[in-house]
Protein backbone atom coordinates (compact mmCIF):
# COMPACT_ATOMS: atom_id res chain seq x y z
CA UNK A 1 0.00 0.00 0.00
CA UNK A 2 2.83 2.58 0.75
CA UNK A 3 4.21 1.74 -2.99
CA UNK A 4 0.72 2.93 -4.14
CA UNK A 5 0.75 5.65 -2.05
CA UNK A 6 4.22 6.43 -3.08
CA UNK A 7 3.01 6.77 -6.80
CA UNK A 8 -0.08 8.54 -6.35
CA UNK A 9 1.64 11.06 -4.23
CA UNK A 10 4.50 11.74 -7.44
CA UNK A 11 1.61 12.07 -9.88
CA UNK A 12 1.99 15.93 -9.87
CA UNK A 13 1.32 18.24 -12.85
CA UNK A 14 4.17 21.07 -13.60
CA UNK A 15 3.25 24.35 -11.72
CA UNK A 16 4.54 27.94 -12.72
CA UNK A 17 7.55 28.24 -10.13
CA UNK A 18 9.29 26.42 -7.95
CA UNK A 19 8.24 27.36 -4.42
CA UNK A 20 4.80 26.23 -6.25
CA UNK A 21 5.65 23.45 -7.22
CA UNK A 22 7.16 22.38 -4.01
CA UNK A 23 3.63 23.57 -2.05
CA UNK A 24 1.81 21.49 -4.77
CA UNK A 25 3.73 18.95 -4.42
CA UNK A 26 3.74 18.70 -0.61
CA UNK A 27 -0.28 19.18 -0.66
CA UNK A 28 -0.48 16.49 -3.02
CA UNK A 29 1.34 14.55 -0.86
CA UNK A 30 -0.03 14.88 2.35
CA UNK A 31 -3.47 14.22 0.56
CA UNK A 32 -2.21 10.96 -0.52
CA UNK A 33 -0.81 9.70 2.97
CA UNK A 34 -4.08 11.15 4.78
CA UNK A 35 -4.47 7.67 5.66
CA UNK A 36 -1.01 7.15 7.45
CA UNK A 37 -1.24 10.66 8.83
CA UNK A 38 -4.66 9.71 10.44
CA UNK A 39 -3.19 6.62 12.04
CA UNK A 40 -0.46 8.19 13.19
CA UNK A 41 -2.16 10.87 15.07
CA UNK A 42 -3.97 11.02 18.33
CA UNK A 43 -6.99 10.89 19.34
CA UNK A 44 -10.95 10.23 17.42
CA UNK A 45 -11.00 13.92 16.00
CA UNK A 46 -12.52 13.21 12.59
CA UNK A 47 -10.82 16.74 11.93
CA UNK A 48 -7.08 15.95 12.97
CA UNK A 49 -5.90 14.96 9.75
CA UNK A 50 -6.87 18.45 8.03
CA UNK A 51 -5.69 20.39 11.18
CA UNK A 52 -2.15 19.08 11.13
CA UNK A 53 -1.85 19.17 7.35
CA UNK A 54 -3.05 23.07 7.85
CA UNK A 55 -0.37 23.44 10.26
CA UNK A 56 2.35 22.14 8.15
CA UNK A 57 0.90 24.48 5.30
CA UNK A 58 1.50 26.87 7.69
CA UNK A 59 5.26 26.22 8.67
CA UNK A 60 5.73 26.33 4.97
CA UNK A 61 4.31 29.73 4.13
CA UNK A 62 6.06 30.94 7.49
CA UNK A 63 9.62 30.04 6.34
CA UNK A 64 10.07 30.48 2.38
CA UNK A 65 12.81 28.77 2.16
CA UNK A 66 11.17 25.61 3.37
CA UNK A 67 9.64 25.74 -0.28
CA UNK A 68 13.67 25.02 -1.33
CA UNK A 69 13.55 21.45 0.27
CA UNK A 70 12.67 18.13 -1.64
CA UNK A 71 8.75 17.53 -1.26
CA UNK A 72 10.08 13.95 0.39
CA UNK A 73 12.35 15.26 3.11
CA UNK A 74 8.98 17.62 4.74
CA UNK A 75 6.68 14.75 4.19
CA UNK A 76 9.13 12.76 6.00
CA UNK A 77 9.52 15.24 8.94
CA UNK A 78 5.53 16.00 8.90
CA UNK A 79 5.13 12.37 9.55
CA UNK A 80 7.90 12.00 12.38
CA UNK A 81 5.99 14.95 14.13
CA UNK A 82 2.59 13.12 13.52
CA UNK A 83 3.79 10.27 14.87
CA UNK A 84 5.12 11.77 18.35
CA UNK A 85 1.94 13.73 18.41
CA UNK A 86 3.30 16.98 17.91
CA UNK A 87 2.70 20.14 15.80
CA UNK A 88 5.53 21.69 13.95
CA UNK A 89 6.49 25.01 14.33
CA UNK A 90 3.90 26.60 16.25
CA UNK A 91 4.02 28.85 19.51
CA UNK A 92 4.59 25.85 21.86
CA UNK A 93 8.13 25.05 20.91
CA UNK A 94 7.29 21.24 20.09
CA UNK A 95 9.09 20.78 17.21
CA UNK A 96 10.01 22.33 13.53
CA UNK A 97 10.58 21.71 10.00
CA UNK A 98 13.95 23.38 9.53
CA UNK A 99 15.53 23.74 5.95
CA UNK A 100 18.88 22.35 5.83
CA UNK A 101 20.21 22.83 1.95
CA UNK A 102 17.58 20.97 -0.26
CA UNK A 103 16.74 19.01 2.85
CA UNK A 104 14.28 19.29 5.46
CA UNK A 105 15.57 18.41 8.89
CA UNK A 106 13.04 17.91 11.37
CA UNK A 107 14.06 19.67 15.03
CA UNK A 108 13.07 18.66 18.55
CA UNK A 109 12.01 21.90 20.53
CA UNK A 110 12.12 22.10 24.10
CA UNK A 111 8.24 22.50 24.68
CA UNK A 112 8.42 18.88 22.59
CA UNK A 113 10.48 17.48 24.85
CA UNK A 114 9.03 18.73 28.04
CA UNK A 115 5.98 16.83 26.39
CA UNK A 116 7.29 13.77 26.13
CA UNK A 117 8.75 13.72 29.46
CA UNK A 118 5.47 14.18 30.94
CA UNK A 119 3.93 11.70 28.81
CA UNK A 120 6.75 9.01 29.58
CA UNK A 121 5.76 10.02 33.15
CA UNK A 122 2.23 11.09 33.96
CA UNK A 123 2.21 13.36 37.15
CA UNK A 124 5.84 14.51 36.22
CA UNK A 125 6.56 18.17 37.10
CA UNK A 126 9.27 19.76 35.22
CA UNK A 127 10.41 23.34 35.20
CA UNK A 128 13.83 24.86 33.78
CA UNK A 129 15.04 28.44 34.13
CA UNK A 130 18.28 30.52 32.92
CA UNK A 131 20.39 31.90 35.75
CA UNK A 132 21.66 36.21 35.40
CA UNK A 133 24.66 37.40 37.29
CA UNK A 134 22.65 39.23 39.48
CA UNK A 135 20.57 36.43 40.89
CA UNK A 136 20.95 34.66 43.84
CA UNK A 137 21.33 30.78 42.50
CA UNK A 138 22.63 27.49 44.62
CA UNK A 139 22.36 23.85 42.96
CA UNK A 140 23.38 20.54 44.96
CA UNK A 141 23.34 17.56 42.84
CA UNK A 142 23.34 15.40 46.16
CA UNK A 143 20.08 16.21 47.46
CA UNK A 144 18.65 17.45 44.31
CA UNK A 145 17.82 20.79 45.49
CA UNK A 146 18.24 24.47 43.50
CA UNK A 147 17.88 28.05 45.08
CA UNK A 148 17.21 30.22 42.85
CA UNK A 149 16.02 34.29 43.55
CA UNK A 150 16.01 36.09 41.09
CA UNK A 151 17.36 39.46 40.56
CA UNK A 152 14.31 41.39 40.32
CA UNK A 153 13.81 39.92 44.12
CA UNK A 154 17.44 39.52 45.46
CA UNK A 155 18.51 42.97 44.09
CA UNK A 156 15.77 45.45 43.04
CA UNK A 157 16.47 47.87 40.55
CA UNK A 158 19.98 46.26 39.47
CA UNK A 159 18.78 44.97 36.21
CA UNK A 160 20.07 41.32 35.36
CA UNK A 161 23.99 42.19 36.02
CA UNK A 162 24.44 40.55 32.14
CA UNK A 163 23.57 38.01 30.18
CA UNK A 164 22.69 34.32 31.35
CA UNK A 165 25.21 32.16 32.48
CA UNK A 166 23.81 28.67 33.51
CA UNK A 167 20.58 27.02 32.91
CA UNK A 168 18.87 24.44 34.87
CA UNK A 169 16.08 22.01 34.91
CA UNK A 170 14.12 20.31 37.55
CA UNK A 171 11.67 17.52 37.77
CA UNK A 172 9.94 15.91 39.99
CA UNK A 173 8.19 12.58 39.96
CA UNK A 174 5.18 11.44 41.04
CA UNK A 175 7.31 8.82 43.42
CA UNK A 176 8.35 12.35 45.46
CA UNK A 177 12.03 11.93 43.93
CA UNK A 178 13.41 15.11 42.23
CA UNK A 179 16.21 15.34 40.00
CA UNK A 180 17.94 18.55 39.02
CA UNK A 181 20.75 19.21 36.52
CA UNK A 182 22.28 22.31 35.25
CA UNK A 183 25.31 23.53 31.90
CA UNK A 184 26.94 26.41 31.82
CA UNK A 185 27.68 28.90 28.48
CA UNK A 186 30.53 26.35 27.96
CA UNK A 187 28.34 23.45 28.45
CA UNK A 188 25.20 24.89 26.41
CA UNK A 189 27.72 25.89 23.40
CA UNK A 190 29.45 21.90 23.15
CA UNK A 191 25.99 20.74 22.59
CA UNK A 192 25.50 23.54 20.22
CA UNK A 193 28.25 22.14 18.31
CA UNK A 194 26.79 19.20 17.30
CA UNK A 195 24.07 20.98 15.79
CA UNK A 196 23.11 20.85 12.01
CA UNK A 197 21.52 24.14 12.94
CA UNK A 198 24.03 25.71 15.05
CA UNK A 199 23.42 29.03 13.73
CA UNK A 200 20.03 28.41 13.14
CA UNK A 201 16.93 30.75 14.46
CA UNK A 202 16.11 28.42 17.07
CA UNK A 203 20.04 29.44 18.75
CA UNK A 204 20.26 32.68 17.16
CA UNK A 205 16.38 34.01 18.33
CA UNK A 206 15.51 31.73 21.44
CA UNK A 207 18.74 31.35 22.90
CA UNK A 208 17.34 30.21 26.25
CA UNK A 209 15.18 27.53 25.44
CA UNK A 210 17.51 26.00 23.19
CA UNK A 211 20.31 26.04 26.09
CA UNK A 212 17.21 24.42 28.39
CA UNK A 213 16.83 21.82 25.98
CA UNK A 214 20.66 20.74 25.74
CA UNK A 215 20.08 20.59 29.39
CA UNK A 216 17.28 18.16 29.27
CA UNK A 217 19.04 16.15 26.55
CA UNK A 218 22.40 15.94 29.08
CA UNK A 219 20.67 15.05 31.55
CA UNK A 220 18.86 12.36 29.48
CA UNK A 221 20.64 9.49 30.75
CA UNK A 222 19.19 9.42 34.02
CA UNK A 223 15.38 10.37 32.72
CA UNK A 224 12.82 7.52 32.03
CA UNK A 225 12.98 6.80 28.84
CA UNK A 226 9.68 6.17 26.18
CA UNK A 227 9.73 4.96 22.72
CA UNK A 228 8.65 8.45 21.70
CA UNK A 229 11.05 10.34 23.81
CA UNK A 230 13.67 8.16 22.47
CA UNK A 231 12.51 8.28 19.04
CA UNK A 232 12.06 12.36 19.57
CA UNK A 233 15.57 12.34 20.60
CA UNK A 234 17.23 10.60 18.03
CA UNK A 235 15.10 12.33 15.14
CA UNK A 236 16.64 15.26 16.43
CA UNK A 237 18.02 17.18 13.33
CA UNK A 238 17.90 14.49 11.21
CA UNK A 239 16.14 14.26 7.51
CA UNK A 240 13.38 11.64 8.07
CA UNK A 241 12.91 9.12 5.65
CA UNK A 242 9.26 8.33 4.53
CA UNK A 243 9.71 4.83 4.08
CA UNK A 244 9.42 4.55 8.08
CA UNK A 245 5.77 4.51 7.36
CA UNK A 246 5.91 0.97 6.36
CA UNK A 247 5.13 -1.12 9.20
CA UNK A 248 1.98 1.21 10.41
CA UNK A 249 0.85 0.74 6.51
CA UNK A 250 1.40 -2.77 6.59
CA UNK A 251 -0.37 -3.88 10.02
CA UNK A 252 -3.00 -1.00 10.22
CA UNK A 253 -3.22 -2.71 14.14
CA UNK A 254 0.24 -1.85 15.16
CA UNK A 255 0.60 0.89 17.68
CA UNK A 256 1.97 4.32 16.12
CA UNK A 257 4.34 4.46 18.50
CA UNK A 258 5.86 1.36 17.25
CA UNK A 259 7.16 2.30 14.12
CA UNK A 260 10.45 1.14 12.61
CA UNK A 261 13.40 4.02 14.07
CA UNK A 262 16.94 3.03 14.58
CA UNK A 263 17.68 1.28 18.22
CA UNK A 264 17.64 3.86 20.92
CA UNK A 265 20.52 2.79 23.30
CA UNK A 266 19.81 5.51 25.74
CA UNK A 267 23.34 5.12 27.03
CA UNK A 268 25.20 4.54 23.50
CA UNK A 269 23.09 6.82 21.97
CA UNK A 270 24.58 9.94 23.73
CA UNK A 271 26.71 11.94 21.66
CA UNK A 272 27.95 14.66 23.74
CA UNK A 273 30.78 11.61 25.18
CA UNK A 274 34.08 12.82 23.79
CA UNK A 275 35.43 9.50 23.25
CA UNK A 276 32.29 8.48 21.33
CA UNK A 277 32.66 10.82 18.66
CA UNK A 278 34.71 9.57 15.75
CA UNK A 279 36.07 11.72 12.79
Amino acid sequence: MTRDLAAQANHTPAPQSNAAATMLAVKQKLDAYSPVIANLLPGNDPHKVDRFKGTVANALRKNPDLLKCTPDSILGSALRSAQLGLEPNDPRNLCHLIPYGKDCTWQLGYGGVIELLRRAVPGAQVEGRAVYPNDEFDISFDDGTITHRPHVVAKPGEGRGGPAFYWYVRVRFPDGITHVHGLDKDGVEYHRSFSKQAGGQMWSKSYDAAALKSVVLDMRRWLPQSIELAMAMASDDEVINIGEVDRVDADPFSPAAELVAAPVDPDAEIIDVPEQVTA
